[in-house]
């Protein structure tokens, strides 16, 4: 179970999108209580489902337009505001960030949540989970639980996700000492249009309604918290990095396909992708000679 909170009245939420009115309907009734009353350092109400009595449960905090959610996940977690395995939504981020801090187009509508991961600590923590892994970890954890929604997800390498080969969403993983906190962003409503920088040619993105799904913000996110602490906890407990491998590359999209790949951000090269190494790098194949990718991007596929 997750524990929605909302920072502002459920009405003003529910005229942002008619998703969001969705979502407050489906979660109402709502209860107006004082922020103290479950986060010391909130001096204003806050509203929760008055049916909710798992106060333990994980909990999702609700905000308005933001700049960015990761910046307000940030800014709770060094106030102690939120503790391991809450999370932060806004409704719309005015300045949203996604891989090598690309603007991420934020309108209200899609999700955009920031999640507070546990610290890695103890000699029981596998190494390659600490960093190398770690952006594919959180990408297993998104796929599998849309999965189980009935949403068949690839992973674009390292952390975007495609739906029919167009992209649905993405993933951000940033780590501050030990601290990590994982954002994404999952069309929901709109998609942004097809964009071309430069050289380089950006795949086209979809939404989950324009491909047929009726899902809101709250409801895939809960879902996915849920679903993702107990994947979470499968993949750190029973399974080695090396047969975490093998579940990532069954997920990994254009397996054996030629694709246009951006190296170090400098050369554009053409390869065939062959799966994910034990590092989490793409391993291509260009020419006879097969290569790791450590820092690059997909552009194109052919």
């Amino acid at each position: 179970m997750t524990r929605p909170v909302l920072t502002m009245h459920p009405d003003q939420i529910a005229k942002r999108h008619q998703l969001w009115m969705k979502d407050i309907a489906a979660f109402g009734p709502w209860e107006q209580i004082h922020g103290q009353d479950i986060f010391p350092a909130v001096r204003h109400s806050v509203w929760y489902p008055s049916a909710d009595s798992t106060r333990s449960a994980p909990t999702i905090l609700i905000y308005d337009q933001y700049s960015c959610s990761m910046d307000l996940a940030w800014d709770l977690l060094s106030r102690r505001e939120i503790h391991t395995w809450a999370s932060v939504i806004v409704t719309e981020q005015t300045a949203g960030r996604g891989q090598f801090r690309r603007n991420w187009v934020s309108p209200v509508g899609n999700l955009y949540a920031s999640w507070v991961w546990p610290e890695f600590s103890g000699s029981n923590t596998p190494n390659a989970y600490r960093e190398n892994l770690l952006p594919l970890v959180a990408a297993y954890i998104v796929t599998r639980g849309l999965e189980l929604l009935g949403i068949d997800v690839q992973i674009k390498w390292p952390n975007d996700l495609l739906y029919k080969n167009r992209k649905i969403g993405g993933i951000l993983v940033e780590q501050r000492r030990r601290k990590i906190i994982v954002g994404i962003g999952i069309n929901m409503a709109s998609a942004p249009s097809l964009q071309t920088a430069g050289t380089e040619t950006f795949i086209a993105a979809t939404c989950l309604s324009e491909e047929g799904f009726d899902f809101s913000p709250l409801k895939v996110w809960s879902h996915l918290v849920e679903s993702g602490i107990h994947c979470f906890r499968m993949l750190i407990e029973q399974i080695q990095p090396s047969e975490f491998i093998d579940l990532i590359t069954g997920r990994l999209a254009w397996r054996g396909k030629h694709i246009h790949i951006l190296k170090n951000g400098e050369e554009v090269c053409s390869a065939i992708i062959i799966g994910v190494a034990e590092n989490g790098g793409l391993l291509i194949k260009r020419n006879t000679q097969t290569e790791v990718i450590h820092s690059g991007r997909i552009l194109t596929v052919e």
